[in-house]
């Protein structure tokens, strides 16, 4: 994409100065007169497509994205064909046109495992499964959530592992199966720490707020809703808001506020019935059924379930639920045993390369190409090559992942200068500490290093890691931060015999996120 930018650059083009239907003519130029190959006609085609969705053109967005489908061809644009499919199924979705969106769906879940994309095939099961929750079949939809546990720890974002968790957790609360939904949500809230997304750390706020309605707690539920923060003008954040009214007006009627439920469940279904959302529709429909009823007003709850029938109905009729059965989840069971044997492969080959290639990455060892440049760290670079090396020769190690506490708000107050200087000094500390320990630092990314300590036992990794989290604590900031000081939080693991070291990386990057929810500045292992 960026040589597809500097190419549109070159020829006197200035793809940031346009907007809105000005952007649909420039990027139709682009795509007759400056694209020359397939790839980077579909690239305008996508483009184009986004455009068109911003101006609520859906219809000729998915016919934009259908078109830049046609120009590519698996596997030379497998990540493009998965995410112009993915955002195709979402767009189809919107529309309600349930069954088309499935048949992308199925079709993005098998070249997903066909060409080894973990992340695109979660993203396809996670559709499915919500298309059941359309219908109304919370059991159903569970189980396709469910398919995605076994490789859980394959999934490289972080957000989306949250988001398949919060799917998981909705219904598991429809389904009133509350001792599991407490579980899960606990688990929600360590993730939610390293995401950062206001709209899904929201979420867990409502789901904790419904969980405490179910239990008849009103005024924590209320309390948990009035918590909740969104940004104007995103997507997800009117879904959120919307629910987050309707949750109120719900818990306004079970705790006998009938008038304040009536005015607050009213005034969301006039906003909901302008987004045209039948989803969200039905369940206004359902609650403010039940208020007037409470209300003794049965000629108006009448009204409403008659209205929630109708759209009930009709999506009962679009939802193809029975492509939806035990058929399309055997499907997915075979392809569960696909996907370990993807991951097996893709570890078996690493393997190999390092064996073919070890005099020569020994060599490579050497370049700065291996050193991260503003610590002198090793880097993710390097870092591939040693695991490789540790599993070769059968090396027992313990993983350490270090993340400096509310760094953000270190980079967002003081600058990005004084943050890199803080990063600096946290590396010299960690070079300093583990240089005769037997161990290999490496700056992972950001404000997040690794330590790997090999033939270390647990507490021996445990040890260290809270003797270098005092070390950070007691360490003089003043000439860095001024009064401010700085911690770390440090999550710990063995390497187990026979596992991948993505799922070793997983099980320590629980623990950090054991850490961070615990209050930060401390030690927690796996």
């Amino acid at each position: 994409m960026e040589a597809f930018l500097n190419k549109i650059s070159d020829a006197g083009l200035d793809a940031s100065s346009v907007m809105g239907e000005e952007a649909l003519v420039f990027w139709n130029h682009v795509r007759v007169h400056v694209a020359t190959t397939p790839q980077e006609k579909a690239q305008a085609l996508i483009i184009c497509a986004e455009f068109r969705a911003s101006l609520k053109q859906y219809q000729q967005s998915i016919d934009d994205l259908q078109a830049a489908l046609e120009l590519l061809a698996l596997p030379q644009d497998a990540t493009l064909i998965l995410e112009v499919r993915g955002c195709l199924a979402e767009r189809l979705v919107d529309l309600g046109e349930f069954a088309l969106a499935l048949s992308e769906y199925i079709a993005l879940s098998s070249i997903a495992v066909e060409t080894s994309h973990i992340d695109a095939y979660v993203k396809a099961v996670i559709g499915m499964g919500n298309l059941c929750d359309v219908y109304g079949d919370h059991g159903k939809a569970l189980r396709f959530y469910q398919k995605i546990d076994s490789i859980d720890h394959a999934i490289s974002s972080r957000s989306l592992r949250l988001r398949y968790k919060l799917y998981k957790l909705s219904c598991l609360i429809e389904l009133n199966q509350i001792k599991n939904a407490r579980e899960l949500i606990a688990e929600c809230e360590e993730l939610s720490i390293l995401v950062s997304d206001k709209v899904l750390s929201g979420q867990i706020l409502l789901y904790q707020a419904k969980l405490l309605r179910q239990c008849g707690q009103l005024d924590e539920a209320m309390k948990c809703l009035g918590h909740v923060k969104y940004s104007a003008g995103n997507i997800n954040s009117k879904w959120l808001s919307n629910m987050i009214r309707m949750e109120l007006g719900c818990c306004l009627n079970d705790a006998n506020k009938i008038h304040l439920a009536d005015w607050v469940l009213e005034s969301a279904y006039k906003r909901i019935k302008q987004t045209g959302s039948p989803i969200l529709n039905l369940k206004l429909a359902n609650a403010l059924a039940s208020v007037y009823e409470k209300h003794q007003n049965y000629r108006k709850a009448l009204e409403y379930q008659h209205s929630a029938y109708r759209i009930e109905s009709d999506l009962m009729k679009k939802v193809p639920i029975s492509e939806l059965g035990s058929g399309q989840l055997r499907r997915l069971s075979r392809f569960e045993l696909q996907l370990k044997l993807i991951l097996s492969e893709i570890e078996n080959k690493e393997l190999k390369e390092t064996t073919e290639n070890q005099k020569h990455t020994v060599a490579k060892l050497q370049q700065d190409v291996f050193t991260d440049p503003l610590t002198g760290l090793h880097n993710r670079r390097w870092l591939d090559v040693k695991l490789k090396d540790l599993l070769l020769h059968d090396v027992k190690f313990a993983l350490l992942v270090v993340d400096i506490d509310h760094f953000k708000s270190i980079n967002d107050e003081l600058s990005h200068l004084v943050g890199d200087k803080a990063i600096v000094n946290v590396s010299n500390e960690l070079t300093q500490y583990f240089r005769f320990r037997g161990a290999s630092c490496v700056r992972f990314g950001g404000e997040e290093f690794l330590v790997i300590l090999e033939r270390a036992n647990v507490e021996q990794a445990k040890m260290h890691a809270e003797n270098y989290r005092q070390q950070i604590f007691q360490f003089d900031w003043q000439p860095v931060l001024g009064e401010r000081g700085l911690t770390v939080s440090i999550g710990v693991t063995l390497h187990r015999e026979g596992e991948n070291t993505q799922r070793t990386f997983y099980r320590a990057d629980k623990a950090l996120y054991r850490a961070k929810a615990n209050g930060r500045n401390q030690v927690c292992s796996e």
